[in-house]
């Protein structure tokens, strides 16, 4: 016998099936738009063929709406992280952490329109119309979710954190992060990214900061 999901398991499951077509749309149309308005709702519940009711039903208020496609973004970039340090494999012993860095870039942690999406979060708590504990638990989930794809990387480097784990990721997630919003907002294309100063040199200095080589019994081990 099936066993009853929430909503949002099961490829077949209508509400499922409605909610990531709601969520697909969304992730579109958000960072062309002036923020969550009844229009934007309107035009989402016309685009996945569901009612606006029916769309509130998935997403009671435009927070819940925002923090979904977050957190649909942070998965999927947890998830391309994690494939692309599984991947990596040091090609010149001098320069393997410019080329994890370089990894790192062209697996796309971000683009413009997460980018967007993401600031977009921050300013409505700040302007009060979403909860800021709310967002401030969305923002502390980005971490966790990449902290595996980073010890990967570390393994792969034969090196270990030598800051707190959690601490040093913050640390790379926020300077990736203003980095890459300076490299668009300054005119960069966002495909080239990986051969911004930023990936190229800074963050290599960055990783070297956070981690040593593993002990040589560790690292034949």
């Amino acid at each position: 016998m099936a066993s009853k999901d929430d909503g949002r398991n099961g490829r077949d499951d209508p509400r499922s099936t409605a909610r990531a077509r709601v969520l697909t749309l969304a992730r579109a149309m958000l960072p062309l738009s002036d923020g969550i308005s009844d229009e934007l709702i309107d035009d989402l519940a016309d685009g996945a063929g569901v009612s606006v009711r029916a769309l509130r039903t998935l997403f009671p208020t435009n927070a819940d709406l925002l923090r979904a496609v977050n957190q649909q973004l942070i998965d999927e970039c947890a998830g391309r992280l994690t494939s692309a340090a599984g991947r990596f494999t040091p090609v010149s012993p001098d320069d393997d952490l410019r080329e994890a860095a370089v990894a790192l870039a062209e697996a796309w942690p971000m683009d413009w329109a997460s980018l967007v999406i993401r600031s977009r979060e921050r300013a409505d708590a700040l302007a009060g119309r979403t909860g800021h504990a709310e967002v401030a638990d969305s923002e502390r989930s980005f971490v966790p979710a990449l902290l595996d794809a980073f010890l990967t990387l570390m393994a792969r480097l034969n090196r270990q954190f030598t800051w707190e784990p959690v601490l040093a990721v913050r640390l790379v997630i926020l300077a990736y992060e203003r980095s890459f919003e300076a490299w668009v907002m300054s005119g960069g294309d966002e495909r080239t990214f990986a051969t911004s100063p930023f990936v190229q040199q800074t963050l290599p200095q960055i990783f070297a900061g956070i981690s040593a080589p593993l002990p040589a019994a560790d690292a034949t081990g």
